[in-house]
This record gives structure tokens, C-alpha cells and sequence, in this order.
């Protein structure tokens, strides 16, 4: 006889008193066996390809901006400079309304009408002393270049070198044959170009000036308007912004000027001793040289030797030593004081931060890198100082900064939250302390 089986999902046969077989666990190793990486990595590579594209997309949205941001860029310069220096004269205008008693418009003639006069008069006096001493520089030419091969041959013979190792004086001969024919060239036939670029800076300065003349003008009204803008959540992030901006740029631009004139001192003080000719288109070309970043510092001290190389070869050695230990002590004692003090961020900061600027934005990127990463540096230190307060259990920072201010009533907002921040840590630790003891 057939043996017959019963089907696995037939009812069992069973009496009232038996227990129930519980039923049978179907096995999954058939279904574990199956591989779902594929359907997984295909919706991988999309979500992947998606956000690729998206950022591709929005970098070249980001590159069209640019580009016709760029087409307005002189214009956003010549607004930038306008502000500049509407932030520069606003402190003197402030300061004529309340030291004459007078109205804020007669404040703002005045202290334009004496910007004004003194831009007129410096560009007279360069235009007749510069270029007097220019004209005559040039007609003298011949003459520096033989005092100077003069200077080499004697340089050489005192070191012991004979001509056949090295010939200074052939060198710097091959070097004047090729470079100034070629100098004389590029201006003969950009003589045109040089004046219209001339009457373009002076366009440009006027503008500048009568842009800067209405923002000191309705600097209030100004104001108010960019607050309007922001919501009154963000007030004390806007007044923060409002002080880290002043600090930052006033204390770049001080800075700047600071060093302009500690060079023309050194210049001049080196010049009057020395005896060196062309005084005036020195101390301005030094003057020029000192905003540049990196370079400036070098490229100030050039000329000096130059000259005293070419009509003083007695004094190139004692004028290149003082030059360079002055410059020494200014770019190493000087500046990164005048940093600290007017900016408040660390060299390196500096150094980063000009790398930066000239990466992006070119020769301007450079020279205005600093006051840029100086109030990021503010912004970031007063978020890191709330968030060091906030984090500490049992310190309220409302209650912290209202008694450091009680405490220190002339300490500016940053000054108490740095403070705070540091009273927090302390507090902190002794926190952590005790946790330990427990």
C-alpha cells in the first residue's frame, strides 16, 4: 500500500485534551539569501548623481554671478572707497560740529572744503616738484648708469674677482642696453593711454568724494534704513557688526597711515644725512609702496639705494644698512604691534588673510584681506564666548555680563563677553574638579 504524507499546511488531527503542536516557523534562509544590494547601490548612485549635478549647478549659477557682478566692479569699488571715506571723515565731521558749535551740514562742508584742499594741493605739489625732479632724473640718466658701472668695477676690484669669473659692470651694461630703450618705448607709446588713465583717477576721485560728501550727510537716516532691513531679533548682532566693522577698518586704515609716515621719516631722516638727490619723488614712492602687501616694505627701499648708487656711490653702503635695520625694526617691532593694538587679530591671521584676499579678489583682495578677516575674527569670538557661557550648567549670561558691566561700566560688549567667557571656564573646571573628588 501507498504510504500517503499530510501537506505541511493541512489541520492536524487532534483530541480535546491534547496540547496544540505549535505550527511550523517557516525558514527565511531562502529569503535572507537573497541579494537587495543592487536596488540599494542603484538608489545610491542617484541620490549621489543628484547632488552632484545640483552642486554643479549651482557652482556654475554661482560663476554666471560672478561674472556679471564682475562687469560692475568698478563701480562696487568706487562705492566701497566712497564709504570708506565717509567712515574715515565722519569721526572729524563729529568732531568740527562739536568743537565749533555748529550744525552737521556746515560740519561736513567744512571738513570736505579742507579734504578737499588738501587733495588739490598735494596733486599741485606733485605735479611741480615731481615732475621737475622726474625731467631732471631723466636727463641724468647717462650719468647714473656710468656712476653706478663705475661703482661696480671698483665693488669688484675690491673683492678680488677677476672679470673673467664675473663682469658686474657688463652685466648691469647688457641690463640697461635691453631695459631702458624698452622703458622709453612703453612710454613714448602709452603716453596717451597714461593720460587718460590720469583723467580716469581723477574722475574717479571726484566721484568718490561727492558719493562720500551725501553718506556723511544723511548718515543717520542711512542707518536707520539698514536697521529697518534687519529684523529687531538680530540687533545685538548688528551693533557687534556695526563696532566690529569700525574697529577693524579705522584701526587698518590708521595702521596704514602710521607706517606711510614712519617710511617717509626714515627716508627723509637717511636722505638729509646722506645727502641724496630727489628727495621728494623718494619719500613719495616709499609713501606708495608701504599698503602693498609683502612687497611694499621692499620696494620702499629701493629707490634710495638707487639713487645714492647713481649720485652718492660713497653712501650706497651706510644708506642700504640703515634702510634695511630700519626696516628691520619696523616690520618686526612695529607692525605687528600696530596690528594688535589697531585690528586686534594675530599676525598669522594677517599673513592668511592677505593670502586669501589676493587669491580672490587680486591686488584689492590683498590690500583689504585684513579689515575683512578682522570682523570675521570678532564675529566668530563673540559667538565661541556665548557658546562657552551658555554650555557652563548653573551660569546665566544675562546675569554674568550685567555684573561685569556693573563691575567695569567703561568695558565695551565684546570686553564683557570675553570676561564672561573666561569666569565660565573657571567655573567649569572647578566643576570638573569636584566631579573627579566625588
Amino acid at each position: 500500500m501507498t504510504e500517503h504524507r499530510p501537506l505541511l499546511n493541512a489541520p492536524s488531527r487532534q483530541t480535546p485534551g491534547q496540547a496544540k503542536n505549535p505550527a511550523p516557523k517557516l525558514r527565511l534562509a531562502a529569503l535572507r539569501s537573497i541579494n537587495l544590494r543592487p536596488a540599494n547601490s542603484l538608489r545610491r548612485l542617484a541620490t549621489i548623481f543628484f547632488a552632484t549635478g545640483s552642486t554643479v549647478f549651482i557652482l556654475l549659477i554661482i560663476q554666471q554671478a560672478v561674472a556679471v557682478l564682475g562687469a560692475f566692479s568698478e563701480i562696487f569699488m568706487i562705492c566701497f572707497l566712497a564709504w570708506l571715506l565717509a567712515f574715515v571723515v565722519s569721526p572729524l565731521v563729529d568732531w568740527a560740529a562739536g568743537r565749533f558749535n555748529m550744525g552737521r551740514s556746515k560740519a561736513v562742508g567744512l571738513v570736505y572744503g579742507c579734504v578737499a584742499l588738501t587733495l588739490i594741493g598735494f596733486i599741485l605739489i606733485a605735479a611741480s616738484i615731481g615732475m621737475t625732479e622726474a625731467t631732471n632724473l631723466v636727463s641724468r640718466t647717462d650719468q647714473a648708469t656710468a656712476t653706478i658701472s663705475g661703482s661696480l668695477v671698483s665693488l669688484q676690484q675690491r673683492l678680488g674677482i677677476g672679470t673673467k669669473t664675473i663682469d658686474l659692470a657688463a652685466l648691469f651694461r647688457q641690463g640697461e642696453a635691453r631695459i631702458l630703450p624698452e622703458i622709453n618705448t612703453i612710454l613714448a607709446d602709452q603716453s596717451g593711454a597714461i593720460a587718460g588713465t590720469v583723467m580716469s583717477v581723477v574722475g574717479a576721485l571726484s566721484i568718490i568724494l561727492v558719493l562720500s560728501v551725501f553718506i556723511v550727510s544723511d548718515a543717520s537716516g542711512l542707518q536707520a534704513e539698514w536697521r529697518r532691513v534687519i529684523p529687531n531679533r538680530f540687533e545685538t548682532q548688528l551693533d557687534l557688526f556695526d563696532r566690529s566693522v569700525g574697529r577693524a577698518f579705522r584701526g587698518f586704515l590708521w595702521m596704514q597711515v602710521i607706517l606711510m609716515v614712519i617710511q617717509v621719516v626714515l627716508t627723509l631722516v637717511v636722505g638729509l644725512v646722506f645727502g641724496l638727490p630727489y628727495l621728494f619723488l623718494i619719500c613719495l614712492f616709499a609713501a606708495l609702496c608701504m599698503p602693498i602687501p609683502f612687497v611694499g616694505s621692499a620696494l620702499a627701499l629701493a629707490p634710495p639705494i638707487f639713487i645714492a648708487a647713481a649720485f652718492v656711490p660713497g653712501a650706497v653702503v651706510p644708506v642700504a644698512v640703515v634702510l634695511f635695520v630700519g626696516q628691520a625694526v619696523i616690520m618686526h617691532l612695529v607692525t605687528p604691534r600696530l596690528m594688535k593694538r589697531t585690528s586686534g587679530v594675530h599676525p598669522i591671521v594677517t599673513i592668511v588673510s592677505v593670502l586669501i584676499g589676493a587669491q580672490v579678489a587680486g591686488i584689492w583682495g590683498a590690500v583689504f584681506g585684513l579689515p575683512v578677516a578682522a570682523v570675521i575674527s570678532i564675529l566668530a569670538s563673540y559667538v565661541i564666548n556665548v557658546q562657552a557661557v551658555q554650555e557652563v550648567e548653573g551660569v546665566d549670561l544675562g546675569t554674568v555680563t550685567a555684573a561685569i558691566r556693573a563691575a567695569y561700566p567703561e568695558a565695551t560688549p565684546e570686553e564683557v563677553l570675553a570676561e564672561a567667557a573666561d569666569q565660565a571656564e573657571a567655573i567649569y573646571a572647578t566643576q570638573r574638579e569636584e566631579r573627579i573628588i566625588a
